[in-house]
C-alpha cells in the first residue's frame, strides 16, 4: 500500500502534458506581466506575493485538464481557434470583423455547418476573462472606497473584509484568465495547422507530423528559452484609459488584431521547424519563440491595466450604481 500511494505521489507532482505553451511558457507571461504593471493599479495586484500567485496560476489551466469528460469536453475549445491560411474561421468569420459574443459567433459558425466546439472559441475566453477582471476591479474599488467612508464604523469593517476577499479572487481571475491570454500567443494554437501542416495546399514542403506541437511549446522552451530572453522582447506599455466604457465590438477587435498578429507567424514558424532550428535551438527559433512569449506577456500586461482602467466606468450592485458616483459620494450600492 505503501508503494502505491509514493507512486500516487510522483504522478501527481509530476509535470503535466500541457496543451497550450507548457508550464514555463505559461508561468513566464504570467509572471512578466505581473512585473510589468503600472504603479497606477493597486498595490495588492503589484505585491511579489501577487507576482508569484499570478506566476503559479498561469499553467493551471492545463492542470485541470481531465477534471472529467463534460469538463473537459467544454472547456478544452477556449484554448484555441483553427485559423485558416485567409484569416478566417470555415471561412465564414473574420478575425478582423470577429462576431461580439460567444452566441453571434455561434449562429456564425452555422454558415459553415460547424460551431464553436469545432472550431475553437479561444476569443471568447479571452474577452470574458477580461470583462470578469474588470468587474472585479470594479468591486475593489467600491469596497475600498467604502471600507474608509462608510457611515458606521461597522459598515467601513463589513466593506474592510470584502475587499480583502475580492482581492484574494481577482488574483486568481487573472491568473487563470492569463492562461488563455498567453493561448493566443502560440501560433499552433490559432491555426488549422496546429499540429503538422495537415491536408492543405503545402508548396513550401511543411513538415505533416504529429510531433511540432508538443515539441515547440514545451520541450524547446524549457530547454532552450529564458526568462531574459522574453523580457528582452516585451513591448512598451500600450495605456488606453477610456472615458466611457468600452463596447463589446472594440474589445473584440482589440482580441481580433492580437491573433491576427499571431496567425502571421504560423508560417515563419514552419519554415524555422524545416530548417532544423527547434531541434538544435538556434538564435533565430530562439528569438522567433522569445518573440510570440513577449507578444503574449507584453498583451496581458496591457489587457489588466486596461481592465483596471475601465473598471472606473463600469457599473455594480443591483440594481446598477456606477462606479464613478459611489466614488463621488453621491450613492451607496444595495447589494
Amino acid at each position: 500500500m505503501k508503494q502505491f500511494w509514493v507512486a500516487m505521489l510522483a504522478l501527481f507532482l509530476a509535470p503535466v502534458a500541457a496543451l497550450a505553451w507548457g508550464t514555463q511558457g505559461h508561468t513566464m507571461i504570467n509572471r512578466l506581466a505581473a512585473q510589468g504593471l503600472p504603479a497606477t493599479l493597486p498595490a495588492f495586484v503589484r505585491t511579489p506575493a501577487a507576482v508569484r500567485e499570478i506566476a503559479y496560476l498561469g499553467p493551471d489551466e492545463d492542470r485541470l485538464k481531465g477534471a472529467g469528460r463534460s469538463w473537459d469536453a467544454d472547456n478544452d475549445p477556449g484554448h484555441y481557434l483553427d485559423i485558416g491560411d485567409d484569416l478566417t474561421v470555415f471561412g465564414v468569420v473574420r478575425l478582423s470583423a470577429l462576431p461580439p459574443t460567444m452566441e453571434a459567433y455561434t449562429r456564425a459558425l452555422e454558415a459553415a455547418h460547424s460551431d464553436p466546439y469545432r472550431a475553437g472559441y479561444v476569443p471568447y475566453t479571452i474577452m470574458d476573462g477580461w470583462e470578469q477582471v474588470r468587474q472585479d476591479f470594479a468591486l475593489w474599488r467600491v469596497d475600498n472606497y467604502l471600507a474608509s467612508h462608510a457611515a458606521t464604523a461597522r459598515a467601513r469593517a463589513s466593506f474592510a473584509a470584502e475587499r480583502a476577499l475580492r482581492q484574494t479572487l481577482t488574483l486568481a481571475d487573472i491568473g487563470r484568465w492569463g492562461h488563455f491570454v498567453a493561448d493566443g500567443s502560440q501560433p499552433l494554437h490559432v491555426t488549422v495547422h496546429f499540429n503538422g501542416w495537415g491536408n492543405y495546399p503545402n508548396p513550401n514542403g511543411y513538415s505533416t507530423a504529429h510531433n511540432i506541437h508538443a515539441m515547440f511549446e514545451s520541450e524547446f522552451v524549457d530547454r532552450y528559452v529564458t526568462l531574459a530572453d522574453v523580457r528582452r522582447d516585451l513591448s512598451p506599455m500600450h495605456v488606453m484609459q477610456p472615458q466611457t466604457l468600452i463596447t463589446q465590438r472594440s474589445l473584440a477587435s482589440l482580441v481580433g488584431r492580437y491573433l491576427t498578429g499571431t496567425a502571421r507567424a504560423v508560417p515563419h514558424l514552419y519554415a524555422i521547424q524545416k530548417a532544423g532550428g527547434f531541434t538544435r535551438g538556434t538564435p533565430q527559433a530562439v528569438d522567433f519563440t522569445a518573440a510570440q512569449l513577449a507578444r503574449g506577456a507584453s498583451m496581458l500586461r496591457d489587457l489588466i491595466t486596461l481592465a483596471w482602467d475601465d473598471s472606473l466606468n463600469a457599473n455594480v450592485g443591483y440594481p446598477e450604481v456606477r462606479v464613478r458616483d459611489v466614488l463621488a459620494g453621491k450613492v451607496v450600492p444595495r447589494g
